[in-house]
């Protein structure tokens, strides 16, 4: 348990909680202002995020779990992690009614997701070590490409999705 935190085994699932809140803030933020824009935006965007969302939830939830909590705490703090999303898509619906705010919006939560990536998964991947690295190179290289080609193809055809 203390191998994952060095300042004791309650520290990390409160850190994992409270990142997660103010992520899903910022990603109900986007969301909202997408929605404002137009719906074919909200759900283009809902889509990224939600394939943005789902391994990152399974991740948490993987730490959570090798934390020592229970997977039924570990679902409850990934609940409550998630929630914020709730107020984030009312006041991005709410801002996202200006033009300029929606702009700083999108801003804002692009440069969250950028900072994530490059903060967290990034220095993830270069520690991580296998017996076969070619492998583990290929494995990675393939989910970020992967990742990259479906942001592409809904950045490309966000216009004619759901028509």
């Amino acid at each position: 348990m203390g191998a994952l935190s060095p300042l004791g085994p309650q520290v990390l699932p409160c850190m994992v909680t409270l990142g997660d809140a103010a992520h899903s803030m910022a990603d109900g933020l986007a969301l909202g202002a997408a929605l404002a824009s137009s719906w074919r935006a909200g759900v283009a965007t809902g889509l990224a995020l939600l394939c943005h969302e789902l391994p990152h939830a399974l991740g948490d939830l993987a730490v959570l779990v090798q934390a020592g909590l229970s997977w039924q705490r570990a679902l409850a703090l990934g609940l409550a992690g998630a929630l914020p999303i709730l107020p984030g898509i009312y006041t991005g619906l709410a801002l996202g009614t200006a033009t300029a705010a929606r702009t700083w919006l999108g801003a804002l939560a692009t440069g969250l997701l950028l900072y994530l990536a490059l903060c967290d998964m990034v220095p993830a991947m270069v520690a991580a070590r296998d017996r076969q690295p070619w492998v583990l190179l290929v494995l990675q290289s393939t989910g970020l490409l992967a990742g990259w080609g479906l942001l592409l193809l809904l950045a490309l055809y966000e216009d004619s999705i759901l028509r």
